[in-house]
């Protein structure tokens, strides 16, 4: 059996669990998902995952067929208003936890947290997405922020946090994403300088698990105590003890004042109580030179007897991963173009994109690029591979085959190392319902 109706069958499977128990996911328990329909929770589910760009009536057909049986819009929307929130978050873990997995060192998960932004129907109305007339835009623009965990070895988003942009919160979304990590393999969370603060070391210390975060050099020396002016290498270990009171007389452990740091009470920080006023963390500071004349710094709980110094440049370097998954969640899996004005329906399809990337990504490792004499190495060509899972995924006739490997192979395109080009900043609007196919 090919790799790729693997991968489809542990999906499939998912679904199935879901559709199993469809009280758990319904608006109305007992009355919503209860009857027969051409479009019951599970070809819903299924659905979702394949849809891109197009008008509704039209992402009908390539999933049902062009025939007069095809459900109308009204029924396409009727059923969608019936599922809660939750199904499509479930689907990811669920899929995530029978999918193979790579470690580092023969041991650690490697998981990079990050944030981007993603525009969606102009609403002045609503507070909280909404962004008035601007350089960027004249007229005003609405956006979400998709905070995201991926796992770096295996190219696949492990879970989700969708907020309103106005809301927009990355130290809480990092804590609800490592609060409701299922799995037992330790995990290092690779972070940017936006998740540097002691309630995220904090959660991922009291969950057993290891976190290496960019700093500034301003807030590492205000945890060293010390200036970095003039150091070009450092690997320091240092204790400290967290108090919302700045009181001498208040400390648990006067003898060692030096360690205390005080956490204003505006700041999140969980593990501080009534009943526990202190709070002791164990730090690894570590400085790196990324390239002449360049220093990163970057705080950690690894130990020492398993990371030196050479193995932070490594791990520093294959964060980027992440960076190039948010492009291809955007725009070869259609986030810019969304079905819907209503946030609940675009959190839906913002879970469903991340689905399919990683039904794809599961089946692309796995394809053997033939070896030739070329000039360079190739890759596979992630947008073609988009389209052929899309396609794939849609077969649901039990009849129809498609060479998924295959096809994957034949487009691929070439790997340049050492090419960099700087970030463009470009505003663009979501695509209008009006120029839909």
């Amino acid at each position: 059996m090919p790799y790729s109706d693997t991968v489809k069958a542990r999906l499939l499977a998912s679904i199935d669990e879901l559709a199993a128990d469809p009280e758990r996911y319904a608006v109305d328990p007992g009355r919503d998902f209860s009857r027969n329909r051409k479009l019951g929770i599970k070809k819903l589910l299924h659905m979702l995952l394949t849809m891109e760009a197009g008008a509704i009536k039209e992402e009908l057909y390539r999933y049902l067929g062009r025939t007069t049986e095809a459900p109308s819009k009204a029924s396409f929307y009727k059923q969608r208003k019936k599922l809660k929130d939750g199904p499509l978050m479930e689907l990811l873990l669920s899929f995530d936890q029978k999918c193979e997995r790579h470690l580092f060192k023969r041991r650690y998960s490697l998981v990079a947290c990050d944030g981007s932004a993603a525009d969606i129907y102009r609403d002045p109305t609503d507070p909280d997405t909404y962004f008035g007339p601007s350089g960027k835009s004249t007229k005003g623009f609405d956006q979400i922020y998709l905070n995201a965990s991926f796992s770096i070895l295996d190219k696949r988003y492990t879970d989700l946090v969708v907020q309103p942009a106005r809301k927009r919160d990355e130290y809480s979304a990092f804590c609800q994403m490592v609060d409701r990590s299922r799995t037992d393999v330790p995990i290092i969370y690779i972070c940017d300088r936006g998740y540097a603060s002691y309630n995220n070391f904090a959660h991922v210390i009291e969950k057993g698990q290891y976190f290496l975060i960019r700093c500034t050099d301003v807030r590492t020396e205000r945890l060293l105590g010390f200036s970095l002016d003039g150091v070009r290498e450092l690997d320091y270990h240092v204790d400290r003890i967290l108090s919302r009171s700045q009181s001498v007389k208040k400390r648990l452990h006067p003898e060692l004042a030096e360690q205390y740091r005080h956490v204003c009470r505006e700041v999140p920080m969980d593990y501080i109580t009534e009943d526990r006023p202190e709070y002791s963390l164990s730090l690894r500071v570590v400085r790196i030179e990324i390239a002449k004349g360049v220093y990163e710094d970057l705080i950690t709980n690894l130990p020492d007897i398993d990371f030196d110094i050479h193995d932070f440049k490594e791990l520093y370097h294959l964060r980027w991963d992440e960076e190039t998954a948010f492009r291809d969640l955007k725009y070869p899996l259609c986030l810019t173009a969304f079905h819907s004005k209503k946030y609940a329906y675009i959190v839906q399809e913002v879970w469903a994109r991340a689905v399919l990337y990683d039904l794809c990504s599961e089946i692309s490792m796995h394809v053997e690029i033939p070896k030739k004499d070329r000039k360079h190495v190739y890759k596979v060509n992630f947008a073609q591979a988009i389209k052929i899972c899309r396609d794939f995924l849609r077969i649901h006739d039990k009849t129809t085959t498609l060479d998924v490997e295959g096809l994957i192979a034949q487009n691929i395109e070439p790997i340049r190392p050492g090419r960099a080009f700087p970030r463009q900043k470009r505003f663009r609007l979501p695509m209008s319902f009006c120029y839909r196919n």
